[in-house]
């Protein structure tokens, strides 16, 4: 039984809520809510009891809450004697990330690294594949972030798949609908990424028979997203560009899908660091544990 699972429920019981347990550990709520109801099932037993206040701990759940508290911090510790074994008290990694990634992924996965190796700094390095691919080539990064498939001289991980989605005007007239046909875009006020700053969308929108006016244009994810919700237009992002969605925007998937694959790469053939061989293991378990909700309708 996987000490996760033990943590989500723990967790669960100190904040009173799947939510803000989901948010302190950097899960999503249904990948919390999933790993208690293994719990429960692999142990025949009840372990949360809701009410119109919210949850809280089950009799059986309290029974078993000192042996489960016993077991974290034994965990907790033997995290800490590993570390200092490989001197991991301190250091630093390197990572090549892209936008979307770093806004949506990343920050919880370095939240959740920092649970066992809290004193870890990390050094970002923003760009696109090509510039992230080249960084790992040069070690001018100890891992980073890439769509699959990669160069042959880097060794990938895969981790999850990426959608480009519509981004709508909350009272857009397709608001409501199951999905966004891609030829609407071409009657559209069209609010576009320049193609320097995301070469995906650019072949997306080339791909087209018929191409989006563009009547605004930035480099600036966030600008854009902005300019959608004040209904100067729509626009095409990825999705994980909205994990969390903050603004005040309707996500849809389009009737044609575009995903992309993303991994976590380090240069082939090469010795990786303790620290950065531990990293990279925990992001491919951590994406693992996640049941990512998609974004759009």
């Amino acid at each position: 039984m996987s000490i996760q699972k033990y943590i989500a429920y723990l967790k669960t019981i100190e904040t009173g809520s799947i939510t803000r347990a989901a948010a302190q550990l950097g899960y999503t709520q249904s990948a919390v809510s999933r790993m208690i109801a293994d719990l429960e099932n692999a142990w025949g037993v009840t372990l949360l009891t809701r009410n119109r206040s919210g949850i809280e701990i089950s009799s059986e759940g309290l029974l078993l809450l000192p042996k489960l508290q016993a077991i974290c911090t034994g965990y907790e510790s033997l995290n800490r004697a590993v570390s200092e074994m490989h001197g991991l008290s301190s250091g630093a990694i390197r990572v090549g990330t892209f936008s979307s990634f770093s806004s949506g992924l990343l920050p919880n996965i370095i939240k959740s690294f920092h649970e066992i190796y809290p004193h870890i700094d990390f050094h970002l390095f923003s760009g696109e594949y090509e510039q992230i691919t080249v960084w790992l080539r040069k070690g001018l990064v100890d891992c980073g972030f890439v769509a699959l498939p990669a160069a042959d001289d880097l060794e990938t991980g895969f981790l999850i798949q990426d959608s480009l989605v519509a981004v709508l005007p909350q009272d857009h007239p397709a608001a409501d609908a199951p999905y966004y046909p891609v030829e609407l875009l071409a009657s559209e006020e069209f609010i576009n990424v320049r193609e320097e700053q995301d070469h995906e969308i650019a072949e997306f929108l080339d791909s087209l028979p018929r191409k989006p006016k563009i009547r605004y244009e930035s480099s600036d994810d966030y600008a854009i997203l902005s300019m959608v919700e004040a209904g100067l237009g729509v626009s095409v992002i990825h999705d994980l560009m909205l994990m969390p969605n903050r603004y005040h925007v309707t996500v849809k998937r389009f009737d044609v899908p575009a995903i992309r694959d993303i991994a976590i790469a380090v240069k082939r053939d090469t010795p990786l660091s303790t620290i950065t061989q531990l990293f990279v293991d925990h992001t491919r378990q951590w994406a693992k544990r996640q049941i990512f909700s998609p974004s759009g309708g």
